[in-house]
């Protein structure tokens, strides 16, 4: 099987060069903030279990609609805001369509790759445009082109200074409202030497097949996925929505999103044997060897981290008559931070949020530390920082968290717990300990003495 070059992701991973498949996912079109989150967060605890590097794609704007009519996402403006949360809080690489030359330089803004749609895939302009931003530039091979009229796509990306260059295959017309993928095709785009990758959801499209809308046959995906595993792709593209059948566009060929892990399973045994990864196991243990082991012994926690709304609060939103911001504390909580601190143990308040209240409440409790606002690198990148401080490692601190925008640390520390309510999304994170009471009702002061129990017996 022929090697490719291998396209650095951020100084994280590799896409090619005989790697591990990496993933590229998420729903098809921005619908809303909420459930772009969630999507975005279950995604990555599902990859980040099965050892797959993941690369989060949702559009703005779906400008190719079958009809005027139909609805087309959130808009550039509101679009790249949500997919700024989704790389600050959730620590994600970001890819979405560009449709205009004018778009690129915005979009690179964020995105760390942008996506040329098919049917724009010859405009001469906007391949340049986007080679132009240095992002990685993945091409959709359009449904009317030939696999070796891609290498004229190379060379226009390259020629414009660009080598960061993704081909991508997601079928071919055949007759009306029907595509089918040759997986010759594959091989034929792979001895560019770039990486490719197959677009498993599109490839099932038939467009315009609904009269006024797109349809398709997502129950094929799977199939056309492993067999594409199986000639050697560098990468999968998939969307990836909680109900399909009632998504913006592109339902009938999304993958619920209940059903990807059973289909990510099935693909890496493919991709296994045909890179010659002699298991699974020896693939990822260098992914999973940073999961730390959250039921180690409490004895070893020197840093006691907590959220505010939702974990130390309920989560409501209280205001005067004169619009000041209220929050509701429990003081069995405040004990229990002071019950730790009496152990040794440091003390402090991650949140995203920033308010004068917080800084009142840390105060009173005489805490260690108070990191407030959104940061670059979120959380995890605060807890970082007072861990050097401190001469600790991630291993040596407790977190209790209940939102997404805990999940990157949650998943990092060495001991992790959430309150009773927390999202779905962070109660599957692997080792969390779940509370039996909820946020605002003395979680912390639970999840302390959890950890409390052995220092005092």
């Amino acid at each position: 099987m022929t090697e490719t070059r291998k396209v650095n992701v951020l100084n994280k991973f590799d896409i090619g060069g005989n790697n591990r498949f990496v993933l590229i996912a998420g729903p098809c079109a921005i619908e809303s903030e909420e459930m772009t989150l969630q999507v975005a967060a279950e995604l990555k605890n599902i990859c980040y279990e099965l050892g797959i590097h993941l690369i989060f794609k949702s559009s703005f704007d779906k400008a190719n609609r079958t009809s005027v009519k139909a609805p087309r996402g959130v808009g550039m403006e509101r679009g790249l805001q949500i997919l700024q949360r989704v790389k600050t809080e959730l620590d994600l690489p970001i890819i979405t369509d560009v449709h205009e030359t004018w778009q690129c330089a915005m979009v690179a803004q964020v995105a760390d790759m942008l996506q040329i749609p098919a049917f724009l895939s010859r405009q001469t302009d906007l391949l340049v445009a986007a080679a132009k931003t240095g992002k990685i530039v993945n091409v959709k091979k359009g449904q009317f082109m030939a696999p070796w009229d891609m290498k004229n796509v190379i060379d226009k990306l390259r020629d414009s200074g660009n080598e960061n260059i993704l081909l991508c295959e997601r079928g071919t017309s055949f007759g009306y409202n029907n595509l089918v993928v040759d997986m010759t095709g594959l091989v034929e785009m792979r001895s560019y030497g770039f990486p490719v990758v197959f677009d498993a959801t599109h490839a099932v499209q038939k467009p315009g097949g609904q009269g006024t809308s797109t349809g398709g046959n997502r129950e094929m995906v799977p199939y056309l996925m492993r067999a594409a595993l199986a000639v050697g792709v560098d990468a999968i593209f998939a969307e990836v929505h909680p109900d399909p059948d009632h998504a913006f566009s592109d339902g009938p060929n999304q993958i619920h999103l209940s059903k990807i892990r059973e289909i990510l399973e099935q693909a890496i045994m493919i991709d296994n044997i045909t890179k010659g990864i002699q298991n699974q196991e020896s693939e990822i243990k260098n992914i999973n060897a940073k999961i730390p082991n959250t039921k180690r012994e409490t004895r070893n926690i020197k840093l006691f981290l907590t959220d505010v709304d939702g974990v130390l609060t309920d989560a409501g939103m209280y205001y005067s008559e004169n619009g000041d911001e209220l929050k509701k504390f429990n003081t069995h909580d405040g004990m229990g931070l002071q019950l730790i601190r009496q152990h040794g143990i440091k003390t402090g308040i991650i949140t995203s949020e920033n308010t004068k209240m917080v800084i009142r409440r840390f105060k009173k409790l005489n805490l260690d530390y108070l990191y407030q606002g959104k940061r670059e690198g979120g959380k995890l990148a605060s807890v970082k920082e007072i861990c050097e401080k401190e001469g600790i490692s991630l291993a040596e601190v407790a977190y209790i968290g209940d939102d997404i925008n805990c999940l990157e640390l949650l998943s990092n520390v060495g001991f992790a717990a959430c309150p009773a309510n927390a999202l779905d999304a962070i109660k599957n994170i692997p080792g969390i300990i779940q509370m039996n009471k909820k946020g605002g009702e003395g979680c912390v002061r639970e999840f302390i003495e959890l950890i409390l129990r052995p220092l005092n017996s």
